[in-house]
């Protein structure tokens, strides 16, 4: 199980840049609004910069907790879990953002983030 955490995580940790490539080819900058610009095109805002600067952060953590030593099965299935909500995401993040959506965004990595530091601080205690 742990093997399948960190292929998952490596594969996020590949698949990340290609959002945020995707994002500055698509708007021709890493600034702007975030609104729509002519022909179908947009700009990474600074709510949408603040979301992958917050899953970037998250990644780091996981990768760091990988070292821990043993995880229990609940421990590796809410580790999953987050990767998974991770990756749906990244792909949802890979098109156009509204402020409503990046707000929502926002929310997910935010409660994403205390379930990480609540197992980071289960698996530190072991």
């Amino acid at each position: 199980m742990k093997s399948r955490i960190v292929a998952v995580l490596a594969g996020a940790l590949i698949l990340f840049p290609g959002v945020l490539l995707a994002q500055t080819h698509r708007g021709g900058s890493m600034h702007g609004g975030g609104g729509m610009m002519g022909s179908g095109q947009y700009m990474m805002g600074p709510g949408m910069q603040h979301n992958l600067g917050m899953m970037s952060g998250m990644m780091r953590e996981m990768h760091q907790m990988m070292g821990y030593g043993n995880w229990t099965p609940a421990q590796q299935r809410e580790m999953l879990q987050m990767m998974n909500q991770m990756g749906t995401l990244m792909q949802q993040m890979g098109g156009p953002q509204n402020p409503q959506m990046q707000m929502q965004h926002r929310q997910q990595l935010e409660r994403m983030q205390r379930r990480l530091n609540n197992l980071k601080s289960q698996m530190k205690g072991r």
